[in-house]
């Protein structure tokens, strides 16, 4: 039999527990995708730009219209997105299909790592899968998204997240038969905003993405793309008559959004 204070201590935990949550659509699901510590943080911490990911696009993945799908995710995939639309939640690094940096950017890197005295044990952060937290595919068009609040992602190693993303992305995109485009969401008006927004702009450049990637001889048209929590969230609110969203938190959310200054 608990005691009086066993009985009090576990209703404070309740309480504490309740005070913190995020809400989260279907946590059980999520935990599939996502390690426990990463899951958690989705459901506790209001800063968890996971959050944002599953919620949004997770649901918009159940949209009945498909064409109409496509056409909204134009603003992320370009032009050429069409019907029918997949999206898929953090891919590349644990779950198929993987994205793995390129022979060529491997040897490049173990040949400074040398020159500098490392070893193999040295790059190993630059030489492995590519995580990608969503992948769009349409019959024209692979897109990898990349997500954030307000922080510059950073690839592996510390690299240039845009240009990884290229350079894992052209090879899986000449598989499909697919152009590339590599996106990025972020929340309008903090510094990363500006900073990701320029970087887009300065690759966009007649040559910058060659110079950034010199292990490649050529390189296909690249599509580069940018658009704000507050679009994509104003978009989702806009769509979810014809989402599957059945018990699922979304006032909550919506209101969450609005006191981050996301909706």
């Amino acid at each position: 039999m608990s005691t009086w204070s066993e009985a009090v201590g576990h209703e404070t935990m309740l309480l504490r527990r309740k005070k913190h949550t995020n809400p989260l659509f279907d946590p059980e699901r999520l935990r599939l995708l996502l390690d426990e510590q990463r899951a958690q943080r989705a459901l506790t911490d209001p800063d968890s730009v996971d959050l944002l990911t599953w919620n949004v696009f997770s649901t918009l993945d159940t949209h009945r219209d498909r064409t109409w799908l496509a056409y909204r995710l134009q603003a992320l995939g370009g032009p050429g997105v069409t019907a029918p639309v997949r999206l898929s939640l953090w891919t590349g690094a644990h779950r198929e299909p993987l994205l793995r940096p390129p022979a060529g950017y491997v040897a490049h890197v173990r040949e400074v790592a040398k020159a500098h005295g490392g070893d193999d044990a040295a790059v190993g952060d630059f030489t492995a899968p590519v995580e990608v937290p969503v992948r769009l595919e349409s019959p024209g068009v692979l897109a990898l998204i990349d997500t954030t609040i307000a922080t510059v992602p950073r690839g592996r190693g510390g690299r240039d997240r845009l240009v990884e993303l290229v350079d894992v992305g052209v090879d899986a995109a000449r598989r499909l038969g697919n152009t590339l485009t590599v996106g990025v969401v972020y929340s309008s008006g903090t510094g990363a905003a500006g900073e990701l927004s320029a970087r887009v702009n300065k690759l966009r450049e007649p040559g910058a993405l060659a110079n950034a990637l010199p292990h490649r001889r050529t390189l296909p048209p690249i599509t580069l793309r940018e658009l704000s929590w507050q679009q994509l969230i104003q978009t989702w609110h806009n769509e979810a008559g014809y989402l599957e969203l059945g018990g699922e938190p979304v006032r909550c959310f919506v209101e969450f959004c609005r006191r981050r200054g996301l909706a």
